[in-house]
């Protein structure tokens, strides 16, 4: 008799835990322990008060903010100057963000390097964590995207059949994450290749961009008068410029608010956007443009990988999205989650459950 595993789990706070164990490792090549787990706690006060008014005597989140940043910079500073320390006894240098910064030529100082492991960790840890988790909402919410995330593969090499849909036929052919799970031993990383071979995964990734939009603007200041359908903007006058507004805009993409993936299968598709890179840029554009969007594409795309291969899920109760002051879940997505026999020690997910876990016959 198959036992499956099922837990009932905040979505959100999980993926809080693992985006950032991986940027820590990515930032200074720290396991997870209890010095990470500390370190992303006092990280959860500091993010928590970016959207309240900036008034110490008012706001205790903000004032708790204020000394968890400081917590924060004072033990990345020891990190920091162990690592100096370190260098100048050993030549060996660790591959890490950290190590590249401390190697660099322009000899940057302690201060210098704590501010931009500070950024780095907001920048991969926040937004990369709430997209994974509206990626499987809308997935939860699209069951064919979900089927064919796990069943369809866009390689028409192979043996397959055309199924026709209510919205129009589509190629059924091999698996694509089912396909790449074959290839390699259960615990093998995945390869560049495989990445690169997950065609409809990034639809999923782009389309969840698109709806998402969790960097909803930018701020930017005119350089010159600028005229936009009858207004002008007079120089030197700052502009909040919405990402928001462009995805979400029917003229752009039809039926904008609809989670719909397939859009992005065929640019010359009618639904499809006529010139993707004017008009979709969850990451901006120009010189100002994300360093890490790559980064964030493979993670959500392996998160992917993981999740249909090795569990199946269900949401615990309805839930959804906001979009102000950032966007996110109301509830934090609770689902329950279930994990197959044959991979149950194959991930340690299991670890971070919020709540308890029962068994199920």
């Amino acid at each position: 008799m198959c036992i499956l595993m099922m837990m009932l789990m905040i979505w959100i706070f999980v993926l809080f835990q693992i985006t950032f164990e991986l940027t820590v490792k990515q930032l200074m090549s720290f396991d997870p322990d209890e010095w990470t787990e500390n370190l992303r706690k006092e990280y959860m006060l500091v993010i928590n008060g970016f959207f309240t008014l900036p008034f110490p005597l008012f706001s205790a989140t903000y004032r708790k903010a204020i000394k968890a940043r400081t917590k924060v910079a004072e033990a990345l500073t020891l990190v920091v100057r162990q690592r100096r320390k370190e260098s100048d006894i050993s030549q060996e240098k660790k591959n890490d963000i950290l190590g590249a910064l401390l190697a660099s030529g322009e000899q940057l100082l302690d201060e210098q390097i704590v501010d931009f492991m500070l950024a780095l960790l907001i920048a991969g840890y926040e937004t990369t964590s709430t997209i994974m988790t509206l990626a499987i909402k809308f997935l939860t919410e699209t069951p064919l995207a979900l089927a064919q995330l796990k069943h369809i593969a866009e390689s028409r090499s192979s043996s397959g059949t055309w199924i026709t849909y209510e919205d129009g036929p589509r190629w059924m052919g091999r698996e694509e994450h089912e396909q790449i799970r074959a290839r390699s031993e259960p615990e093998a990383p995945l390869e560049w290749t495989d990445y690169k071979s997950m065609a409809f995964t990034q639809c999923i990734v782009n389309e969840t961009l698109r709806v998402a939009n969790i960097i909803g603007a930018v701020f930017r200041r005119a350089t010159t008068d600028i005229d936009i359908k009858g207004y002008t903007i007079p120089k030197g006058w700052k502009v909040i410029a919405s990402f928001r507004a462009v995805h979400l805009n029917a003229e752009h993409f039809k039926e904008a608010r609809t989670f719909n993936p397939w859009r992005w299968q065929n640019n010359n598709n009618s639904e499809a956007v006529p010139s993707p890179v004017n008009v979709f840029t969850p990451f901006g554009g120009g010189p100002r443009l994300c360093p890490g969007y790559e980064l964030a594409r493979v993670v959500l795309s392996v998160f992917l990988h993981r999740m249909v291969t090795r569990f199946s899920w269900v949401p615990a109760e309805e839930d959804k999205v906001v979009f102000f002051p950032t966007t996110r879940t109301l509830k934090r997505y609770p689902i329950i989650l279930k994990r197959r026999e044959e991979t149950r020690s194959s991930i340690g997910i299991g670890n971070t459950a919020d709540t308890g876990r029962q068994k199920e016959n």
